[in-house]
C-alpha cells in the first residue's frame, strides 16, 4: 500500500502548546495579499473585528442553506450537527450558486502544521517531503485531525481512487504537489478522506458534508477570482483538480449525486486554458482532458445527453488542440504507452464506449418517442454502423509496449484486459440496442428483426459476447488495483445475461397454448403437494423445456454468480455505497429478465434505471 504514514507528528507538539499557552499567543494568520480581510483587519480593535468579519463572511440562512451553518469547524465540532437534507437537490444553477466566501490562504508563511512523511516504497524512496517548514492549514480546523485526513488520503483514498497507484499516479503527483500551496486541493482531499471514511464510521458523515461545502467554497472563492479578472495568467491546476477530486466523490455521500456543475466548471476552465496555449502545461491539459472524458463517460452511462449534444464530441478539448509547439495534433491512438490512473492505457476504448452508450440513450429515447406511423429507422442507425466500425478496428493485441505503472498489483497487461473489456462493452451495448447490426450484411437495408429473430440473435450473439466480456475480467485478479474503474463494466455485462428459450417458438405456443387444456385432478401424492409450490410462470417454463438446462443457461448462470463475486470484492476496496447501486441494479435487471414473458425482449435496462432510479457513478 503506498501512502503516507505519520512520524514525529507528536514531536514538539506538547512543548509548543505549552509556549503558546505561556505566551498567550496562537498561530498568526498567512499574510495573502488576495484576501479581503487582511486588509480590513489590521489594526482594529476585537469588537470591531467581529462586525467586519460577520459583514464579510455573513452566517447563511438556515432555510435557503445547502449545506449546515457552520463553515470552519474542527471534527469533533462537527458531529451532532443535521445534515441529512443536505443533498435534497443537485446543485442548481453552477457553483456559482454558492454565495458565501471563503479566505484564501497561503501555505507557505507559517510553520503550523506538525511535521510527518510518508511511508517508502519498496525502492525506499520517499514521495513527499512533508516536513518542509511553512505549511499551514485553515484556523480553526485540529491540525491534527487535518494531517490525520490528509494522511488517510494518500494511504487509502488514492489508491481507491485510482486505477493504478504507485509513484507514476498522475493523481497521487498532482495532489503531492498542490497541497500545500492550493487551498482548495488542501480542503478537497480532506473532504474526500471524511467521506470515504464515513463509510465506515458513520459518525463523520456530518464533518464529511461539512467539509466538503468548506472544499466547494474554496473553489468557488477561487474560479470568482479567476472571472474577475478576465485573464489567465497561468493555468489554474489546483482548481481544476480539486473540482475534480470534488465532484468524482460527492455520490459517496449520495450516491444520487454525479456532480454536474463540478464537471462542467472544471471543462470550462480547462478550455479557457487550452486558449491560453500555455506550452509548459501541455501534459497536465492532457491528463486533465482524459480525466474529465472518463467522467464524462460515466455520466453519459446513467443520463440521456442533453438536446442537440454531438454524441462524437466527448474530449473536453477540440480534436485540433495543439500539444506543446509542435505540429503534431491532439489525437486518439488505439493505446497510450503512459499509463493515466482512470482511462488506463487506452482512451479511445474510454472514448468509443462514452459514444456508444449516448447512442443507445438518444435512440432508446426517440423510440419511445416514436409514433405508430413514424418509419422505423433513424439516423442513430447509421452511426451505430459507423461506431461497430471503429470498435471493431480498434486494435490492442498483440501486446502494446506499454511503460511499467510501478504498481505490482495493477501491471499494464491488467490495464490492457480493461481496455478490451471497453471495447467488448461498447459492441455489446450496440448490439443489444440495436440488434438489426447482427442482421447478415447480404441483407442491403437494414430492418427490424422480429421478436423471434431478435431472440435467436441474443442467443447466438450478443448472449456469447457477454460471456467473452466476463472471460476478459476474469483475467483481472480480484486483487488488482484496478478496480476503481471495472465496475461500469459488470454492469455492462450484466445487461447481456439473460436465459432465452431453447424449443422452437411453434413447438412451445402448442405445448402451452394449443389443443385441449387439461383439467386439475384431485391430489393424489406428496408430489401433487409440492406442485402448488410452483409459480404459474416457474410450471409452464417447465412445460416447455421439461427437465433440460442448456449449456449456456449454465454459462449464463455462472456469469451472473462471478459478477456478484467481484461486486462483493469491489465494496470492501472502494466506496461501498456505489457499488451497492450497482448491486442492487443488475439484481431487478435479472429479475426483470427472468420474470417477462418468454421469447419477449422488451425489458431494456435503460429504462429499467430510469423506473428505478438506480444510478450512481459506477466507476
Amino acid at each position: 500500500m503506498y501512502g503516507c504514514e505519520i512520524s514525529n507528528r507528536l514531536r514538539d507538539t506538547d512543548t509548543k502548546r505549552s509556549n503558546a499557552t505561556k505566551h498567550n499567543k496562537s498561530p498568526e494568520p498567512p499574510n495573502d495579499s488576495r484576501s479581503k480581510s487582511n486588509g480590513i483587519l489590521d489594526g482594529t480593535d476585537a469588537s470591531t473585528r467581529e462586525e467586519v468579519v460577520e459583514e464579510i463572511y455573513p452566517t447563511p440562512v438556515p432555510e435557503t442553506a445547502l449545506w449546515p451553518e457552520s463553515e470552519w469547524m474542527g471534527l469533533t465540532d462537527l458531529i451532532g450537527l443535521d445534515s441529512t437534507n443536505m443533498f435534497d437537490q443537485e446543485f442548481s444553477g453552477g457553483l456559482e450558486s454558492i454565495a458565501i466566501e471563503t479566505p484564501n490562504f497561503d501555505f507557505s508563511t507559517s510553520n503550523w502544521l506538525p511535521d510527518f512523511c510518508f511511508a517508502m516504497s519498496p525502492q525506499q524512496n520517499s514521495w513527499l517531503d512533508l516536513g518542509i517548514a511553512g505549511q499551514i492549514q485553515p484556523p480553526c480546523i485540529n491540525s491534527d485531525s487535518s494531517m490525520r485526513l490528509l494522511k488517510c488520503w494518500f494511504d487509502e483514498v488514492c489508491p481507491a481512487w485510482s486505477g493504478f497507484d504507485s509513484k507514476s499516479n498522475l493523481n497521487r503527483k498532482t495532489a503531492e504537489g498542490l497541497w500545500q500551496s492550493s487551498p482548495p486541493v488542501f480542503a478537497a482531499l480532506q473532504s474526500m478522506s471524511a467521506s470515504f471514511l464515513s463509510a465506515r464510521l458513520p459518525q463523520m458523515r456530518h464533518s464529511a458534508m461539512n467539509l466538503l461545502k468548506t472544499a466547494t467554497l474554496s473553489v468557488q472563492a477561487e474560479i470568482q477570482e479567476l472571472n474577475e479578472k478576465n485573464v489567465l495568467d497561468e493555468m489554474p491546476t489546483g482548481i481544476i483538480f480539486a473540482l475534480i477530486c470534488l465532484g468524482t466523490t460527492i455520490c459517496w455521500l449520495d450516491t444520487r449525486r454525479v456532480g454536474w456543475p463540478f464537471l462542467q466548471e472544471a471543462k470550462t476552465l480547462l478550455r479557457w486554458s487550452s486558449q491560453q496555449q500555455f506550452a509548459a502545461d501541455a501534459d497536465k491539459l492532457d491528463f486533465f482532458n482524459k480525466s474529465l472524458t472518463y467522467w464524462d463517460m460515466l455520466i453519459s452511462f446513467i443520463y440521456d445527453p442533453e438536446p442537440g449534444t454531438d454524441t462524437h464530441q466527448v474530449s473536453a478539448l477540440p480534436s485540433t488542440f495543439q500539444r506543446s509547439g509542435s505540429l503534431h495534433t491532439y489525437s486518439q491512438s488505439p493505446y497510450e504507452a503512459e499509463p493515466h490512473p482512470w482511462t488506463g492505457v487506452s482512451l479511445l476504448s474510454t472514448t468509443l464506449l462514452a459514444r456508444s452508450i449516448r447512442l443507445c440513450r438518444l435512440y432508446r429515447h426517440r423510440a419511445n418517442d416514436r409514433t405508430l406511423h413514424s418509419p422505423s429507422t433513424a439516423p442513430e442507425i447509421e452511426q451505430a454502423k459507423e461506431l461497430e466500425v471503429d470498435l471493431l478496428q480498434l486494435q490492442l493485441s498483440p501486446r502494446p509496449s506499454l511503460n511499467d505503472t510501478g504498481d505490482q498489483r495493477t501491471p499494464a497487461t491488467q490495464l490492457l484486459h480493461v481496455a478490451e473489456s471497453y471495447q467488448l462493452a461498447s459492441l455489446l451495448q450496440l448490439y443489444i440496442q440495436f440488434p438489426s447490426l447482427l442482421v447478415p450484411h447480404s441483407q442491403l437495408v437494414l430492418r427490424d428483426p422480429g421478436e423471434q429473430e431478435i431472440t435467436a440473435l441474443w442467443h447466438k450473439r450478443i448472449i456469447p459476447l457477454s460471456l467473452r466480456l466476463i472471460e476478459v475480467l476474469e483475467q483481472i485478479p480480484s486483487e488488482s488495483g484496478s478496480c476503481a474503474i471495472q465496475p461500469l463494466l459488470y454492469i455492462c455485462a450484466a445487461t447481456g445475461l439473460r436465459y432465452t428459450p431453447t424449443l422452437p417458438l411453434d413447438t412451445e405456443s402448442n405445448s402451452i397454448s394449443g389443443g385441449s387444456q387439461v383439467k386439475p385432478r384431485p391430489m393424489e401424492s406428496i408430489l401433487d403437494y409440492l406442485d402448488l409450490l410452483k409459480d404459474p410462470l416457474e410450471h409452464s417454463k417447465e412445460e416447455a423445456d421439461p427437465l433440460s438446462v442448456s449449456q449456456m443457461a449454465l454459462d449464463v448462470s455462472k456469469g451472473r454468480a462471478f459478477i456478484l463475486r467481484r461486486l462483493s470484492v469491489f465494496k470492501e476496496c472502494l466506496h461501498p455505497a456505489p457499488i451497492e447501486v450497482a448491486e442492487r441494479f443488475t439484481k431487478e435487471l435479472w429479475a426483470a429478465y427472468d420474470e417477462a414473458p418468454r421469447w419477449s425482449m422488451d425489458v431494456c435496462w435503460i429504462s429499467l434505471m430510469e423506473k428505478k432510479d438506480l444510478r450512481t457513478l459506477f466507476g
